[in-house]
């Protein structure tokens, strides 16, 4: 089961029932048609039944049709505004014939009702189905670190979706949030879990589900299984052979089969997680002891190959109209660019390229930028954490690499203070990050 579906109707619900049977029979889709037909409780009004209709729905088909006195149904109106209120404009599919002469309110907008072909009623019908289903690739309109920091959202969202309960986003906005969500695991530490969720997920639902939810299980549970098997080791952290081989080979098809689009921006999301994953693993695997030395500057190579490639995709995810309006370069862009950054740096540094300085100074803005727009008292205590010791990571492996006396005397005195502080915090836990144990040898040799 996908969406539940609200149809509103004028005139004749004849052409609405034949949508209804279509959406249901040919695409799993469940739906109302407003009026109270095919009424399933005698014991309520028409009204009380089509609000309960309306609050069960996520997304409504409105059928612009006139009366046999020439005029549109009062109730039209009522419904549309319900449904625009409580699911959004995006989810309200305005359609009406294309030769019907409609006379709608001077404020509202035209261009929110499709004119289409209506030869006949069938044919009326399965151009608004196809019209609703061109429109089902939505774009997550939130702010995507506001979502990873409310993690709860993106959790009802997956648990709701092919549930009695009925789905609360289209398959195309669940890749989406799939995605956000893994995401979101490895920045609170809690990769097993979510892990495990989605491999339940993806073990009942996944002949249920588009390609792109395929797609997003895949890359997500890809990522969330390497996490689990690093190996944590003199405060070296990486993947054996096997791990490595796994997944790179299995992520690299992964990359090449995410299919382009037109309208949502799940495609540009999708390449750069798995882009910027490819990297991230390649430059663990680089860290494994047992490795050679030309194997690591194969390696290395590779980190830099797919790093740029990601750099790409960012930048025409940049571009994506819902990311420009939601400030996702303040938030989860910001995130990955310092992720793939400071992968280049590493895999730069070690192979002796002149760029190696520009790559760790813009990791290192990235990370600063990050910790100015999402303070403690703004995000989730652990959320933050994880921003500060990125930073502070970034911050030590800068100061390493260009030496103090390439530092400005009075920042240089600034930052060991903040490392200091920074460290202080963690002095008496007993189960310190792996990161931050870095960070501590770090500041020993400065």
């Amino acid at each position: 089961m996908k969406d539940k579906i609200f149809i509103i109707w004028s005139g004749t619900n004849q052409v609405a029932q034949k949508v209804k049977n279509i959406l249901e029979n040919e695409y799993n889709y469940i739906c109302y048609v407003g009026g109270n037909y095919n009424n399933d409780s005698q014991m309520v009004s028409i009204g009380d039944t089509v609000i309960r209709q309306m609050k069960s729905c996520n997304q409504a088909i409105v059928i612009f049709q006139n009366k046999d006195t020439g005029v549109l149904s009062n109730n039209l109106f009522y419904e549309l505004g319900y449904v625009s209120s409580e699911y959004g404009m995006k989810k309200v599919h305005c359609v009406r014939k294309m030769h019907d002469n409609i006379l709608l309110p001077s404020d509202f907008d035209n261009s929110f009702v499709e004119p289409l072909e209506d030869i006949n009623d069938d044919v009326f019908a399965h151009n608004i189905v196809s019209y609703f289903i061109g429109r089902q690739k939505l774009s997550v309109d939130t702010n995507k670190m506001y979502l990873i920091n409310n993690r709860h959202i993106m959790h009802e969202m997956i648990n709701s979706h092919c549930s009695e309960v009925g789905s609360k986003c289209s398959d195309y906005e669940l890749a989406q949030y799939i995605l956000f969500y893994a995401q979101g695991a490895v920045m609170f530490q809690d990769d097993a879990k979510v892990l495990e969720e989605l491999r339940d997920f993806k073990k009942i639902h996944n002949k249920e589900v588009s390609h792109e939810v395929q797609e997003a299980l895949n890359i997500s549970i890809a990522l969330l299984d390497v996490q689990t098997q690093l190996i944590n080791k003199d405060d070296n952290v990486y993947v054996d052979s096997q791990t490595f081989r796994a997944y790179f080979n299995m992520c690299k098809d992964m990359l090449e089969d995410i299919q382009d689009d037109d309208m949502g921006s799940f495609d540009e999301w999708a390449k750069v997680i798995a882009a910027e994953n490819l990297a991230y693993v390649t430059s663990l695997y680089s860290l494994n002891p047992e490795i050679n030395s030309d194997m690591r500057s194969f390696l290395m190579e590779k980190v830099i190959e797919y790093g740029k490639k990601c750099i790409g995709y960012i930048e025409v995810l940049e571009k994506n109209t819902p990311c420009i309006e939601n400030n996702d370069e303040f938030g989860l862009i910001s995130v990955f660019k310092g992720y793939i950054y400071r992968h280049i740096f590493l895999a730069c540094k070690a192979l002796g390229k002149s760029e190696v300085t520009d790559w760790i100074k813009k990791s290192l803005k990235e990370r600063k930028e990050l910790l100015r727009h999402f303070d403690k008292y703004s995000i989730d205590t652990n959320l933050y954490r994880n921003f500060e010791m990125e930073y502070y990571l970034n911050l030590g492996e800068y100061l390493n690499f260009v030496g103090k006396d390439n530092v400005d005397p009075f920042d240089y005195m600034m930052y060991l203070s903040d490392i200091d502080t920074f460290i202080s915090e963690y002095a008496n836990k007993n189960h310190l990050n792996a990161y931050i144990k870095k960070i501590t040898n770090q500041r020993k040799e400065f």
